[in-house]
Order: C-alpha cells, then structure tokens, then sequence
C-alpha cells in the first residue's frame, strides 16, 4: 500500500514517466518476491517441523505451509484463467481490422499494415511478426512528417515491449480485490506512462515538433482531450534539434 502512495506524490511522474514506470512495476515485483518468500520460509518450516518443541505447533506450521503451497496454486491457476479472456479480447479486436488491411510494408522488425477506416487510428500490436497498424484516416489527417511521427510512437511501443506491461498491470488489476487501490493503481499509471515514455522516444526520433501537431490535429479530430495535453507537454522540454535526431529505418516512410 506504501509504494503506491509515494508514486502519486506532485507531478514527477510525468516529467520523468520512464523512471516512475520503472518504480511502479519494481513496487510490483517487489511485492511479489516478499510474498513468495513468506510462502518459501513457512515451507522450509514446515520441513524442520519435527524439531518444533511441541506437537501442536509442529501440526500448525506444517498446515500453515500446506495453505500456502495451495494459495500459490489457486494464484496461477486464476491468472492463467484470467489471462485467456484479456489474450481473445485483444486477438479479436485486431481481427477486425485484418479482412480491411490494403496494403503490408514488411519492415526491419515489424510489418506496417495500412487499413481503410475513415477514423485515425494508429495501434502496434506485438506478436511473431509484430504490427503496426494505421488507417487512412490517419493518413489522411496528418502530414508526412506527423504520421512519421505517430509511427516512431507506436514503434517505441514495440520496442520497449509495453504490451507485456499493460497485460501485467491488468491481471494485477483482476487479481486483486476491486477494493485495493494498489491494482487500480497500477494499472492506470501504467496506461499513461507508457504513452508518455513512447511520445517522448518519438519526440527524440522524429522531432517533438511533428509529434505536438499530430497529437493536436488528433485531439480536434477525435474530441480527446487528454491528447491536447500530451501535445502540451511535448513543448514544456529541449529536445534534440533536427542535426542529432536518429530517426530509425524502419519507420522512415
């Protein structure tokens, strides 16, 4: 309960959203590995339970260890129970967009999968190969430079394997009691900081510029106005002018 306290205190966080996301999910594992060493200690306990000095507590350590062994057990089998609705949930949502795909751009790493749909929409979806999907739409909203832009964001998802962290924090979130904030906790950090972490890979890449116009074009197009803010705060930073920019081949257009 302590760490999630101390990760909402001021505006840190999103002035340095890698670290607090780092801090976020070492909170996590943190608590993981302490719960999973009670479990180990009452175990080796229970092994050494003949030198208890009494009968009553070796019986009590020994069936303190058993819970425990069948506590972990219960755990991964919910997890494996809740990981396979969020794993169809995602699957399904990028099947629809597979029947109208018009065109695939094999790229180093990644296929880029251009798809008619009049919204602006830009996904990456991670996998064997992964994909980064944008519409039309988006194309057709944006400049080269911004949808340049937008494709070094969804790549930075990628490459910094944000999916594996959403997925993480979501379990969190169904493995815990809806009344702990701690999973609520991590879950809505994690889906913020990593669009900041990937805007701000996508700002040192492709320029903060594009990336700020995108984002506001995107904001007035969809209403959004949490993309208005993340456009914002794009220009409260230096960011590397374009002669140190590296942008990566892949997402070149």
């Amino acid at each position: 309960m302590l760490a999630p306290r101390v990760l909402t205190v001021g505006h840190w966080q999103v002035r340095h959203p890698r670290i607090a996301l780092t801090l976020w999910f070492g909170a996590f594992f943190g608590g993981g590995v302490l719960v999973l060493g009670s479990v180990v200690t009452t175990i080796a306990a229970a092994l050494n339970a003949g030198a208890a000095p009494t009968a009553a507590e070796a019986i009590m350590v020994t069936m303190a260890a058993w819970l425990g062994v069948g506590a972990i057990g219960a755990g991964i089998a919910f997890v494996g129970v809740s990981a396979e609705p969020l794993a169809h949930s995602h699957q399904q949502a990028l099947a629809r967009l597979v029947p109208i795909a018009v065109a695939r751009e094999e790229r180093r790493g990644f296929t880029l999968v251009w798809f008619d749909a009049p919204s602006p929409v830009a996904c990456a979806a991670p996998g064997r190969p992964a994909e980064i999907l944008v519409s039309s739409g988006m194309r057709d909203l944006l400049t080269a430079p911004q949808l340049q832009a937008v494709i070094a964001h969804e790549y930075a998802h990628l490459r910094l394997r944000h999916g594996w962290a959403m997925r993480i924090a979501e379990l969190n979130a169904l493995c815990l009691p809806r009344a702990l904030r701690a999973g609520r906790g991590l879950k809505r950090a994690t889906s913020l900081l990593i669009e900041l972490v990937a805007d701000d890979a996508a700002a040192r890449q492709a320029g903060a510029a594009h990336l700020a116009n995108a984002l506001t074009r995107l904001a007035a197009a969809t209403d959004d106005p949490g993309l208005a803010v993340r456009a914002e705060r794009l220009t409260l930073r230096r960011w590397p002018t374009a002669a140190r920019r590296r942008l990566p081949e892949p997402i070149r257009i």
